[in-house]
């Protein structure tokens, strides 16, 4: 079947083809060629690509160019952070470098040389042994315990890690059942069944509006049956209501592969990530009621398509933000007074 496209050369549809030839790139001062097959005009013979294609021959450029400087791949780089349990934040912290230099690495940005040593020589036990005993204390104390089972040597099943979770002293969340949880103990399985719902829903979600839809779904909830959804506190942090201990509870997540993260750089030069289901998502069971299902429902129907800025702004209008003191955990007594309502 002939393919047609666009071609703004001829200013009309055109039919294609593809066609072998080998390309010249340039990669931090040195010559790199790659085979490529391109798609062109079969009239005219300008080069018709995608975003796609572009990417694969990027990667195929970074590939050929690791190859020839002899550094990690991106997939080896993986492992070295798996073979340790660790997350992007706990590797980055054990390292001295940031979380996002971290995830750019493992998404095919080429490393700085350095870096590559530092990773490379975590490959062996003892120098991974070291750096935890002197940088260690920057984890949470589950990730401390999570390396150090991996340095003893002890196997973690893949198939039931979620089984034993509730084993685990988690981090900085109330344990009791209070107003400042919704009159719920803390449940990390339904925390996480929760973001994993509405990353399914929604497909890709970022940070900010992971923690402003979790927040929107607890008090709704709250408001709705007296009871918050998660069992999750909520701080009142500059840009609105958020879990607390949210970077743990994330990293948490993406470590056990209920989550993926991907970098982003936006127009003025910060940097954001966005999430998806991870590859373990399914591992994790909680059912939820019909209730509960009509709260998320809700919640992600009226908010789910804003930007992060838009869901931020909303969540600063709520009595919850604008009652509670900086940085102060949040009462859910003041759900009451929440700007969302379940549908009639």
């Amino acid at each position: 079947m002939k393919r047609e496209a666009f071609c703004p050369s001829c200013e009309e549809y055109r039919a294609t083809k593809a066609v072998k030839r080998t390309e010249r790139y340039k990669v931090r001062g040195r010559d790199i060629e790659v085979p490529v097959q391109a798609e062109v005009c079969a009239e005219c013979g300008e080069q018709l690509g995608s975003d796609e294609q572009d990417k694969q021959v990027l990667d195929a450029v970074h590939a050929e160019y690791r190859s020839q400087m002899d550094l990690l791949t991106p997939e080896r780089i993986r492992e070295v952070r798996k073979r340790y349990r660790l997350s992007q934040k706990s590797l980055a912290a054990l390292m001295g470098m940031s979380e996002a230099t971290i995830n750019r690495y493992e998404q095919g940005g080429i490393q700085d040389p350095a870096h590559d040593t530092a990773i490379r020589a975590c490959e062996n036990p003892e120098v991974a042994r070291g750096l935890l005993e002197r940088r260690g204390h920057l984890l949470s104390d589950w990730q401390r315990k999570q390396m150090e089972a991996a340095l003893a040597g002890q196997a973690m099943p893949e198939h039931d890690f979620l089984d034993h979770l509730g084993e685990i002293d988690w981090i900085c969340m109330p344990r009791e059942a209070s107003e400042q949880t919704g009159y719920r103990r803390f449940d990390y399985r339904r925390f996480a069944a929760v973001v994993a719902w509405f990353c399914q829903r929604l497909r890709r979600v970022s940070r900010t509006t992971i923690n402003k839809l979790v927040f929107y779904a607890d008090f709704l909830n709250f408001k709705t049956s007296t009871v918050s959804l998660t069992g999750a506190a909520y701080r009142r942090l500059e840009y609105g209501p958020v879990p607390a201990d949210y970077g743990g509870l994330l990293s948490r997540m993406e470590s056990e592969g209920v989550l993926v993260s991907q970098e982003r750089e936006y127009p003025n030069g910060q940097i954001g990530f966005y999430y998806s289901l991870g590859p373990n998502s399914r591992e994790i069971d909680v059912e939820f009621t019909n209730h509960e299902l009509a709260v998320l429902d809700q919640v992600a129907r009226t908010l789910g398509g804003l930007t992060a800025k838009a869901i931020s702004d909303r969540s600063h209008e709520e009595s919850a933000w604008r009652n509670a003191e900086d940085k102060q955990m949040i009462s859910y007594r003041e759900a009451k007074g929440l700007s969302l309502s379940l549908a009639q």
